[in-house]
């Protein structure tokens, strides 16, 4: 089976489950949430349910994968092995697994335990050292200096490994070659990283289940009620919001930030979305979209402030899809920027053909049933390409191209080339790119 996202709607029942499923997101409150979302799906009258936690024995384990229930004809054994495959968030494991702790409950205690297992595998540090060393050297690692002395204090308590965790790999092997049998085994695994050998293994014999993009957003609400409430600190809706906004929707960096947020308001105290502006850097992500929108107004301020973020080294996305800004990004944003004016200047050859019926704050369902089959039959005629895309983004494209001159976009095309070669003999970027915005826009 494939992995796909996670959804509540597509759960599979147990008798056409695979006889592995493993559930993965971002976070570990998210993970553990699906995951429980999943065992219900699976479950029906007379299910056994079996779940082991980090302190169990993988010889138990073992034997509750690979034999079949006395009791029940169907089984579903649940346990994580984030420790097993790794993770990508060890910051996240470290932040949940102080919580915790400092709640001072049995319950609490051995979810601190575990988490603390799987922040040291993922660290790769020798839990056997000295506490202090230990703590101190996983918190500069994942730069949360303050929780040191907890996690030091964690880490004294935490008692000894009963085996190896690498230890339930054959057993998971066996289950997925067997398959379902009776035996459902439900795995879970906070942020594991790509190319993970079980994890790839899951997807192509089984069946991993992902906290996605899709959810996000309600997650992260979620998440952040849930963990205010423990605080007892009030969170305004905005507040979440900006904070989802401001942290470009990264789960790690959302978690980071929101604990951070809860201990300054403290305990009876409130959150609000004008406290999440002046206490939580700005990472929101730019739009390109965006920037072609505030061009097509003819907006130099806008278009220039955009232009700065992209260039300031925080993420950049075209709707969901977050693009790479690592390698020759001034030179590829010029890629883009030319490749929107094309467009728009092939769009606008076609507007001012009066018979196309084209007119400024025109709505889309007129566009699209008047102007849009006009263009087409144009585009046939001339064979000019019309720009791709679905209607209305051909339509927002002709509501920028018409504010132009087909002469001024002809120019500012022709000037990419001396652009291009600014940019590679080391002219700042910026500095490049925003003459190059600016003339476009007034015209030059």
């Amino acid at each position: 089976m494939p992995q796909k996202p996670f959804s509540e709607t597509d759960l599979p029942v147990f008798d056409r489950a695979p006889s592995v499923i493993l559930v993965t997101g971002p976070l570990d409150f998210f993970v553990e949430e699906a995951a429980a979302k999943t065992a219900d799906a699976l479950a029906s009258a007379g299910t056994e349910r079996v779940r082991f936690d980090d302190e169990a024995a993988p010889e138990a384990i073992a034997d509750a994968l690979l034999n079949r229930s006395l009791f029940s004809p169907r089984r579903i054994v649940q346990l994580d092995v984030t420790r097993l495959v790794g993770t990508e968030a060890p910051a996240s494991l470290l932040e949940a697994a102080v919580e915790a702790w400092e709640k001072e409950t049995p319950a609490a205690r051995r979810e601190a335990f575990r988490l603390a297992r799987a922040l040291l595998s993922a660290l790769g540090l020798d839990r056997a050292a000295d506490p202090d060393e230990v703590a101190e050297a996983a918190c500069r690692k994942t730069r949360r200096k303050d929780d040191a002395p907890t996690l030091a204090a964690l880490l004294r308590e935490l008692p000894e490994d009963r085996g190896a965790p690498a230890l339930l790999l054959p057993s998971l092997r066996t289950i997925l070659e067997r398959g379902n049998d009776g035996i459902v085994a439900l795995l879970t695994a906070t942020a594991p990283p790509k190319g993970a050998g079980l994890v790839d293994e899951v997807a192509k014999k089984g069946l991993v289940l992902e906290v996605g993009a899709d959810a996000l957003r309600e997650a992260l609400a979620r998440y952040a009620r849930a963990r205010a409430a423990e605080r007892e600190v009030a969170l305004d809706p905005d507040a979440i919001e900006r904070l989802r906004f401001q942290t470009n929707e990264r789960p790690d960096l959302f978690a980071a930030e929101l604990s951070k947020l809860l201990d300054w308001a403290g305990k009876g105290g409130r959150v609000r979305a004008a406290d999440v502006r002046s206490q939580v850097e700005d990472e929101a992500a730019e739009e390109l979209y965006g920037l072609f929108e505030t061009i097509g107004r003819r907006d130099a301020g806008a278009s220039l402030g955009r232009l700065e973020r992209m260039l300031s080294g925080r993420g950049v996305r075209v709707g969901d899809r977050e693009i790479d800004t690592e390698e020759y990004w001034p030179v590829r944003l010029l890629g883009l920027l030319t490749g929107e004016i094309r467009r728009m200047l092939l769009l606008r050859f076609l507007l001012d053909d009066r018979s196309i019926g084209y007119s400024a704050g025109m709505s889309f369902p007129t566009f699209q049933a008047r102007v849009l089959p006009r263009l087409l039959e144009a585009r046939a005629r001339s064979g000019k390409p019309l720009a791709q895309g679905k209607p209305f983004g051909v339509f927002k494209l002709a509501e920028r191209a018409a504010r132009f001159h087909t002469e001024e976009l002809a120019r500012a095309l022709a000037r990419a080339a001396e652009v291009d070669v600014q940019l590679k003999n080391s002219t700042p970027s910026l500095d490049a790119l925003s003459a190059y915005v600016g003339g476009l826009i007034a015209g030059l």
